[in-house]
């Protein structure tokens, strides 16, 4: 009963979406999928480059708070008491610098406005991607559950283990709210 429903809900589903062919199921439900997933990469990317930005803002900004303490530790010339004074500044300053050496930071650091411009624009833009996630999303999910339902009312021999590597993609890819 449950199958004979599915192959229902399936044929209206077809129907309504102007599906007229196996072949043409198979294009839409590619085409879907690869919007999907091209978007949800857009989103990680964006995300990635958030993390980015607001490390490289912490560091900045340590790395000014904590720059005249370092200068006179080494006019200092390295005293000992001065730096059991001012330990963790020196370190946070070691930190900062480290940081910007390991991503290959050199010369002069971007300003904080202007990361956080940037900051601001990515933030705008992810915000506009999830707008369009959760619509292309369904699509993609129904056009692959009724390319199943198709193949198996049709006794087409699926690549069933490509549909399965595509709903754990679609599980991994899934981006942070």
């Amino acid at each position: 009963m449950f199958n004979l429903k599915q192959a229902a809900k399936t044929l209206l589903f077809l129907q309504e979406n102007g599906v007229d062919s196996y072949e043409d199921l198979v294009r839409k439900s590619d085409v879907a999928s690869e919007e999907f997933y091209g978007l949800t990469r857009k989103i990680k990317n964006a995300e990635t480059r958030l993390k980015d930005i607001s490390e490289l803002q912490k560091q900045i900004g340590s790395y000014t708070k904590t720059r005249s303490i370092y200068t006179q530790y080494k006019v200092s010339k390295w005293n000992r008491n001065f730096y059991d004074e001012h330990t963790t500044e020196i370190i946070q300053h070691r930190t900062a610098k480290k940081y910007f050496d390991t991503q290959g930071f050199k010369g002069k650091l971007p300003s904080i406005a202007s990361l956080k411009q940037e900051y601001a624009a990515l933030a705008a833009e992810k915000k506009s991607l999830y707008g369009g996630y959760r619509k292309l999303k369904d699509a993609s999910q129904e056009l692959t559950l009724a390319r199943g339902n198709a193949e198996r009312i049709l006794g087409i021999e699926s690549n069933a283990q490509n549909r399965d590597f595509l709903q754990e993609q679609s599980k991994r890819n899934t981006p942070e709210r």
